[in-house]
């Protein structure tokens, strides 16, 4: 996810150096579109009854997605 994230922060800083304006929810809603399926049911959960959202929220959520299925995956493996 890191390297994903690094590089759309890349593309977003390359549209912003052509002058090109993006807002933050924008940002927030191209990076959510940018995900793999597997992250459908995050995204609609993060969409779900709000009527803005942030880059900052999306990126925690995708961070601390992240670090729960490591854990899982962690907590599956000691207990075999």
């Amino acid at each position: 996810m890191n390297e994903h994230i690094t590089r759309f922060d890349s593309l977003v800083t390359d549209l912003l150096n052509l002058d090109e304006k993006i807002n933050d929810i924008d940002k927030a809603l191209i990076l959510l579109a940018s995900l793999p399926d597997e992250y459908e049911h995050l995204i609609v959960s993060m969409l779900t009854g709000k009527e803005t959202i942030t880059f900052k929220e999306v990126t925690t959520a995708l961070y601390s997605n992240k670090i729960r299925k490591k854990e899982k995956l962690e907590h599956r493996s000691s207990h075999r």
